[in-house]
């Protein structure tokens, strides 16, 4: 099963580097916002050289709270016994891109244009 929406980066640093196999990984883990005060963690691994490009192109914009459009599959949960328990879902990226934040004179520039 696909999974495909916007997610947003949460507080932990993404981790990139080169797999067991060699090929180049980027691990994030993100946050998807279910309703104003619930939200459910899924960790995502990207690999190949669509993962390297992104990371060579966004490294410096992926800070907390960054948001990401992507499509998922593999999708897994998986429950940390702690206490509270959690759950996180583990899954694969097929594509991401990184959305932009819009700034506030932009927002008013482009609203201008279309009135």
């Amino acid at each position: 099963m696909k999974h495909t929406g916007m997610l947003f980066l949460s507080r932990h640093r993404p981790q990139a580097g080169r797999a067991k196999c060699g090929t180049f990984q980027v691990q994030l883990q993100v946050y998807d916002r279910l309703d104003k005060h619930q939200t459910e963690t899924w960790c995502i691994t990207w690999t190949g050289p669509a993962a390297h490009r992104f990371w060579q192109q966004h490294e410096h914009n992926l800070k907390p709270g960054a948001v990401l459009q992507v499509e998922l599959e593999h999708a897994r949960l998986h429950t940390i016994f702690s206490r509270p328990p959690q759950a996180i879902v583990h899954a694969r990226v097929i594509q991401m891109e990184y959305v932009p934040r819009v700034q506030p004179a932009t927002a008013q520039h482009q609203h201008s244009q279309h009135a």
